[in-house]
């Protein structure tokens, strides 16, 4: 009888629910939660744009975007964890006696569950995004490449060389005329150095054996900085050079400065 009476007096899930967020250790994690999920939305779509470098691509367009997107989803795992972080941190001064550990996480099926479903939710959303941008790209670089500018890069200690075949020059500045699709075709003359014109939001390997290719359309006017993002030896940090996005009258006009002929 005892025993059938305890039964009937026992909470309901709702009941059990609704008892633990009145927990005060719950409520400040909920409240920590609120904050930490904020300060990272805010970190993604304000402060994040405004630390990159300038968009001057739609290749860097696009990685803009990743990074603010995926800032902005992640936020809220970023948030708990943080919370609970903060929360014990917040509480390791107190002398009182810790409660008895609960059921392990591998125990807790609805906690297993969701943290299950939210992964695999964040790796397809990774997938997806990532597949639909490579697709993307390569049909853009096989749309413009009639119309593209190839730019034939050769990276060597410590030194950015630029070849444009149908313009007859060479250079070590790189400029480009904007809204003109550009191939870059990378290799390199001595060890192993990595192509980076930062404005673009392009990077790719220049190997001695191989050459490498990478595509994108500059969007915008302004100054490029180009840089070396492999370690190639003891002058790695000045192997840098500059160039410029430009309009495309100011680039014919640069083009016979340098004694070539538009193509």
């Amino acid at each position: 009888m005892a025993d059938h009476i305890e039964q009937q007096l026992a909470p309901t899930p709702g009941e059990r629910t609704a008892i633990f967020f009145k927990r005060t250790d719950v409520v400040r994690t909920s409240l920590l939660f609120i904050f930490w999920t904020a300060v990272f939305v805010v970190l993604g779509v304000v402060f994040y744009p405004k630390w990159m470098p300038l968009v001057m691509s739609t290749e860097l367009k696009s990685a803009e975007a990743i990074m603010v997107w995926f800032t902005v989803i992640s936020a809220p795992i970023a948030g708990l964890v943080l919370a609970i972080t903060s929360n014990a941190f917040l509480n390791m001064h107190r002398g009182d006696t810790p409660p008895p550990d609960g059921p392990a996480v591998r125990t807790n099926g609805p906690v297993v569950a969701v943290w299950t479903i939210t992964s695999l939710l964040f790796a397809l959303v990774a997938i997806i995004w990532g597949l639909t941008e490579m697709n993307g790209q390569a049909v853009a670089a096989a749309r413009d490449a009639k119309s593209a500018i190839t730019v034939e890069v050769t990276g060597s200690q410590w030194l950015w060389t630029f070849n444009y075949p149908a313009q007859g020059i060479e250079t070590h500045e790189l400029n480009l005329p904007v809204g003109v699709p550009v191939v870059f075709d990378v290799k390199s003359a001595d060890v192993n150095h990595s192509f980076w014109p930062v404005q673009l939001g392009v990077k790719v390997d220049a190997n001695a054996q191989v050459t490498t290719v990478i595509h994108t359309t500059p969007t915008k006017i302004g100054a490029i900085d180009v840089k070396c993002a492999e370690l190639c030896g003891l002058y790695h940090a000045y192997m840098e050079t500059n160039g410029a996005v430009m309009s495309k009258d100011d680039f014919n006009a640069w083009v016979t400065a340098q004694g070539g002929h538009n193509a």
